[in-house]
């Protein structure tokens, strides 16, 4: 690419890390003179705030209001674009579209997140309208229901059972889980574990540990069921419930990266970019490919292997890392070529990603939660997840980093549900 033509960035995910790129990337104190351009590929119309998932569940109100437009979140008059799609193959220096467009690249970040069963995440279908449809369908279910059981005691199940018990209370809620402690990632400190067992049991959930439920009907694409239900585990006990919920099994799609090889190089083997098990792509601290033949390829977030957990606080800091590592980049670059990349990548000192799983914060309801912070450790777990989180579960914090007000939001979403109507 000419010298004298802006740098092409293409970020593909505009959840945390993809927005923390982006947000880096132009941000009014970056002194690069290099021009650039961005351009985000999302596969929905909207940003969805995961982390508010299961209080939209529970909250009609608050559903209304989860999915947010990206109408703002570049300047009016750049020349940096948006464009709703899937991605489906990854080459060199140019992707390939669902639609079958191709989009040419000079920097490529890949944040394609993971795949959670539904309400937390909606994989199927990309349009808010369609979601908000559906959730609404789902909360109309679970309000009738008196029992509900839900399989899976991560994060994504301790939240659900959390949001469910704190906005009914008279309802029977039940959390199986196949070990003997729940959020039982080794990177989360014992206290945190022990402390998600005696809040939820506070709240009067039933927890049963060490045992794994066996639902025909239940899977990660069919994750809940409406209905009179005789839960048998794997031991023989029975658990009635009239609802239940698959809160367990990630996801994680990268198959866009069985194409990418490098320029010129026919015998190797895409395979070695991601973790043969998880499916995860392999990256390095300063969030390059694991492999040194890509210095110009970043990936971010729960897709790669650099964190174990899915952190929405890892995804945005290494968002923000992998942005000033490209900006690096292309300041130490005589131009964009592949060469001049690889010659600038040996001799620039660029930053390093980190995690911090012992900060842990969940939220089970708009004035509760679990949380784990340096110093306090688990003291103050309600306090900490209501400041962290907020009762907007982290919404208003969203907005600001997307550019619109509440207000614009509203308007915006009610014109995407109209056309959604007319079609």
């Amino acid at each position: 690419m000419s010298s004298s033509q802006p740098i092409q960035i293409v970020i593909v995910g505009g959840s945390w890390a993809g927005i923390a790129v982006i947000n880096q990337l132009l941000s009014p104190f970056r002194w690069s003179k290099k021009t650039i351009q961005v351009t985000l590929i999302e596969r929905n119309d909207s940003r969805h705030n995961t982390l508010g998932a299961f209080r939209a569940l529970v909250d009609a109100d608050y559903g209304d209001k989860i999915w947010i437009p990206y109408n703002n979140i570049f300047p009016k008059d750049a020349a940096h674009k948006v464009i709703q799609d899937s991605l489906a193959q990854v080459y060199h220096h140019h992707i390939v579209l669902e639609s079958g467009s191709t989009v040419a690249f000079d920097y490529l970040v890949l944040c394609t997140g993971c795949n959670n069963p539904v309400p937390g995440k909606f994989s199927s279908f990309s349009s808010s309208a369609k979601a908000v449809e559906l959730t609404t369908k789902i909360r109309q279910d679970l309000i009738k229901s008196k029992n509900v059981a839900v399989i899976g005691g991560g994060c994504s199940g301790v939240e659900l059972a959390g949001e469910i018990k704190t906005t009914f209370p008279q309802k029977q809620v039940t959390l199986i889980h196949s070990t003997s402690t729940l959020i039982d990632y080794p990177e989360f400190t014992e206290a945190v574990k022990h402390l998600a067992l005696s809040h939820l049991e506070e709240l009067g959930v039933q927890i049963v540990l060490n045992e794994r439920a066996v639902i025909e009907e239940l899977d990660h694409d069919h994750p809940i069921h409406v209905g009179a239900k005789t839960i048998r585990t794997k031991s023989g006990k029975t658990i009635e419930s009239d609802m239940q919920f698959l809160a367990a099994g990630v996801r994680t799609d990268t198959s866009y990266m069985s194409t990418l090889k490098p320029q010129g190089v026919d015998d190797f083997d895409p395979a070695s970019l991601v973790d043969p098990e998880t499916r995860v792509i392999k990256v390095q601290k300063t969030l390059q490919l694991a492999d040194e033949a890509f210095p110009y390829i970043f990936a971010v977030g729960d897709c790669t292997d650099f964190s174990k957990i899915a952190l929405a606080t890892t995804s945005f800091a290494t968002g923000q890392v992998a942005a000033k590592n490209i900006l690096k980049l292309i300041d130490a670059s005589a131009s964009s070529s592949c060469s001049d990349i690889h010659a600038a990548n040996k001799t620039v000192k660029l930053n390093q990603g980190w995690s911090r799983p012992e900060i842990t914060v969940l939220t089970t309801g708009p004035r509760t939660g679990i949380s784990n912070m340096p110093l306090f450790g688990t003291l103050f777990n309600n306090f900490f997840s209501r400041l962290v989180m907020s009762e907007d579960v982290m919404l208003r914090r969203i907005m600001r980093d997307m550019s619109i007000t509440p207000i614009e939001a509203e308007t915006i979403r009610l014109e995407m549900s109209e056309g959604s109507l007319k079609q």
